[in-house]
């Protein structure tokens, strides 16, 4: 009963509704018929006129029915109860870097985003808590971390991203961000070297896609090392980092041994995996997987890279480059503390289906707010009731008599 987790919080405190039972009992036992004894001289009882008799201010049953109402309360809350809001985008929205002050964020914002400032806008610090700039900058905040979980959050899927450079502490994961994130920077100047890019060779016939992909890497990353490996020479571990292999199978020993020696190795299907390996897809993509061999790794993709299923996507160099280099852990643990010089290399996008439109809020105030009520009216009926339910009886007594 999966609803019933997304109703409560705590559903196991539901049993309690049954005891709805108590108060139905005793009122049915208060309700049953009294005794009745005859006595003389009923005329000598005092009797008061019909216009001096008041009737009760509230009835049993509604009486009854306002402490159901209590008991049904305190289990609720016990079980704490979950509501849904729907939640949309919010526009303005300013993610800052702690490292920056605030007196250069808000100068940055009114001279480079003055149609942001005049919608009325606002500006967080880059943070878990996504606290208000006014408040305390946070120290030491993993900032991959922090924009790979913020890209799941709907209020801020349009915001807009304010770095102090170039320069972003990284993961061995891939990071997850907004397609819809607009990133700016102060570009200050840093004295760290630039990052490590890796050497890559093709061993075979090159598909229809290498040569567009490789101009807008190079393009991206000035620098980066491309060349043709030939079949009859054995590729170095020490000169090429990432080998992508077109060849005919099965793989040569060469090759292997490349692996095996600490290099990435990166195929389609048309290579047929060894019996002993174990591959697992990666980030959750039924396209591509990896497996660890030897001191490297190996990339294998289930399609046909030379079909059109393949490379028809705008974002091929983004996606090759991101299962490329998230394979590659010696490469990432040298660029710890850089960010791709494009930064539209920079993550992996989250898109619109993969975000939780609602948020999930508690009604414990609420509630403890109308049980209070409830208990203050119940309370004020039942001191109330006595006196109205003594001269009723007495009432009807007369007009008995």
């Amino acid at each position: 009963m999966l609803w019933i987790n997304n109703l409560f919080q705590s559903p196991q405190w539901l049993w309690l509704f049954t005891a709805l039972i108590i108060p139905i009992t005793i009122h049915l036992l208060r309700q049953s018929n009294p005794q009745q004894i005859s006595f003389a001289a009923l005329q000598w009882v005092q009797r008061y006129s019909q216009s001096r008799a008041r009737r009760p201010i509230v009835d049993n049953k509604w009486l009854l029915l306002l402490r159901l109402l209590i008991v049904a309360l305190l289990a609720s809350l016990l079980a704490q109860p979950l509501i849904k809001r729907e939640i949309y985008p919010q526009e303005g929205v300013i993610l800052v870097d702690p490292r920056i002050g605030t007196g250069e964020a808000n100068t940055f914002i009114h001279n480079s985003l003055p149609q942001i400032v005049g919608e009325g806008y606002e500006v967080l610090w880059l943070s878990p808590e996504t606290s208000s700039v006014t408040s305390p900058p946070p120290q030491n905040v993993d900032l991959w971390k922090t924009l790979s979980a913020l890209s799941r959050r709907v209020d801020l899927r349009r915001a807009h991203i304010l770095l102090i450079n170039n320069e972003v502490p990284t993961s061995h994961q891939a990071l997850k961000v907004s397609p819809h994130w607009q990133w700016h920077g102060l570009d200050k100047p840093s004295t760290a070297p630039g990052p490590v890019l890796p050497s890559i060779a093709l061993m075979g016939k090159a598909p229809s896609w290498w040569a567009p992909v490789l101009e807008d890497w190079q393009s991206k990353m000035p620098g980066l090392s491309v060349h043709i490996q030939e079949q009859e020479k054995a590729p170095s571990v020490e000169q090429i980092d990432w080998l992508i292999y077109t060849g005919p199978a099965p793989l040569p020993q060469t090759v292997l041994e490349f692996v095996t020696g600490g290099g990435l190795l990166i195929t389609d299907n048309s290579i047929p995996p060894a019996d002993k390996l174990n591959f697992v897809a990666v980030d959750n993509s039924q396209s591509a997987q990896a497996a660890s061999v030897g001191r490297g790794s190996w990339l294998r993709y289930e399609s046909d890279w030379y079909s059109e299923a393949f490379y028809r996507r705008a974002d091929l160099p983004e996606r090759l480059w991101q299962h490329w280099s998230g394979q590659d852990w010696a490469l990432q643990h040298q660029n710890r503390g850089h960010w791709p010089g494009h930064r539209e290399l920079a993550g992996l996008p989250v898109e619109n289906s993969e975000v939780e439109n609602r948020r999930i809020e508690q009604l414990q105030p609420w509630l403890i707010a109308v049980l209070l009520l409830l208990l203050a009216f119940e309370r004020l009926i039942a001191l109330s009731r006595p006196r109205s339910i003594m001269a009723t009886d007495s009432n009807r007594e007369a007009n008995h008599g």
